[in-house]
């Protein structure tokens, strides 16, 4: 079996790093990648992508980028389940989400305030 990804996209916020109770430092950031090809309507789509970053990579992440920088991330993806509650708040409902969790990154584009 194989689970591999490489994605190449933009950074929608500061990356933030989080310690964790544990030591281990992370790192949660959106990457935005236009797709390949354009719509009926002549456009590109953009894919918004959660991924996770650590220790090292999360703390480089925080030292070189910032929102916009385009960056390359390769990893794998994971699947997890949380509990979300509804607009309304009367209920609660289970959803599957997937994400990236990265084991590499490339800084092809960097976008760092002085």
């Amino acid at each position: 079996m194989l689970n591999n990804v490489i994605l190449v996209g933009r950074l929608v916020e500061d990356p933030v790093v989080k310690i964790l109770d544990n030591g281990l430092s992370v790192c949660n950031v959106v990457l935005a990648v236009m797709r390949g090809f354009k719509n009926p309507d002549g456009d590109y789509e953009t894919d918004f992508i959660r991924c996770s970053l650590w220790e090292g990579v999360a703390n480089a992440m925080s030292e070189y980028c910032t929102k916009g920088s385009i960056i390359g991330v390769k990893g794998r993806l994971v699947s997890k389940e949380i509990e979300v509650i509804l607009a309304d708040e009367s209920e609660k409902k289970k959803i599957t989400v997937i994400e990236v969790i990265g084991d590499r990154v490339s800084f092809i584009e960097i976008k760092k305030n002085s």
